[in-house]
């Protein structure tokens, strides 16, 4: 019996170290396969006009209104604090003319965040027609402009 009880306590002590081993490379103590390739924030967004294009198009109400469209090609720079990252901005029209700007930051070449462009962010910013985004809204609404 006593031989029992030795071999449940090697058992129960072999389980608890598996167990703190699991824990352990969950927790990052322990590499235990996984890929440690560091994240480059700033990695150059390549397909940044159809990236926004599909952004829009999950939140379509983004598009309401819209004639015309404009976007600047992706430039490096500080984006809140002392951080570095590549944005691009928007520019559209609506059918009075009235002018919305918008800022599109990536983090490593995925988009990351959409908002509300300051005069600062985009008042500089040289803007060239957006088609892509032009010829959606002409599908979307049925209309040739």
């Amino acid at each position: 019996m006593a031989s029992a009880t030795g071999t449940a306590i090697v058992l129960s002590a072999c389980r608890l170290a598996a167990l703190v081993i699991a824990l352990a490379g969950c927790s990052g103590g322990i590499s235990v396969g996984r890929d440690e390739t560091a994240v480059d924030p700033n990695l150059y967004p390549t397909n940044y006009k159809t990236d926004v294009i599909e952004y829009l198009k999950r939140d379509q109400s983004q598009m309401e209104g819209i004639r015309d469209a404009y976007i600047s090609e992706p430039a490096l720079n500080q984006v809140g604090g002392s951080q570095s990252r590549y944005f691009v901005c928007l520019r559209f029209l609506d059918g009075q003319g009235a002018r919305r700007e918008k800022l599109v930051v990536f983090f490593s070449g995925q988009i990351n965040q959409y908002v509300d462009a300051t005069s600062q962010q985009c008042g500089a910013a040289a803007y060239q027609p957006f088609a892509e985004l032009v010829a959606l809204l002409n599908t979307m609404s049925g209309k040739k402009r």
